[in-house]
């Protein structure tokens, strides 16, 4: 009977602690739960936080971007212009290029009638001032200072009518320009 007795309190007292054991998993599990529940929410919140940041960020890359698209037809637009501005002065020049050139033809063209008009009208000059009165010294006289120095004035003179009579030629012959070569 005592074994009895004792085998009775034994199954009472396994039975007790199992029932103790599975209240302390009990307890265990549910702090277990409580603490998990407790970091599901912390991520949850951290991830609530983390949309919001992606949202804002993608937002403002949105603007960005349609500013910057903004920016870069405006862009478009300047260079656009800018380059019809270039297009319409190349127009430009080239009519002026044109212009200038037929101006320049005409020109000429009546430099060459003038010249030929002018050989028609032309003044006629007296013979006699274009006659030069120089005549090389003789050996002997190369070393006679005197005779060198009167020499040189007598030619430098002689030079200075042909400049007078060239310079009164352009004068009557503005468009002769065969006389710009003669002194």
């Amino acid at each position: 009977m005592i074994i009895k007795k004792l085998k009775e309190r034994v199954k009472s007292l396994s039975g007790n602690i199992k029932e103790d054991k599975i209240k302390k998993d009990l307890k265990e599990i549910k702090t277990i739960n409580i603490e998990l529940d407790h970091r599901v929410s912390k991520l949850i919140a951290k991830n609530e936080h983390l949309k919001q940041t992606c949202k804002q960020l993608y937002d403002s890359i949105k603007l960005a971007r349609i500013r910057s698209k903004e920016q870069c037809d405006d862009l478009i637009n300047q260079v656009n212009l800018k380059s019809v501005e270039n297009s319409d002065l190349n127009d430009s020049i080239q009519d002026k290029v044109l212009v200038i050139t037929a101006l320049k033809d005409n020109l000429r063209k009546l430099k060459r009638k003038a010249v030929v008009d002018d050989a028609f009208t032309s003044h006629l000059i007296d013979p006699e001032m274009l006659k030069v009165d120089v005549t090389p010294l003789a050996p002997k006289l190369l070393n006679n200072r005197k005779t060198y120095s009167d020499y040189v004035r007598h030619t430098q003179e002689q030079a200075t009518i042909l400049r007078e009579v060239v310079e009164q030629g352009k004068s009557l012959n503005p468009l002769n320009s065969f006389l710009d070569h003669a002194c």
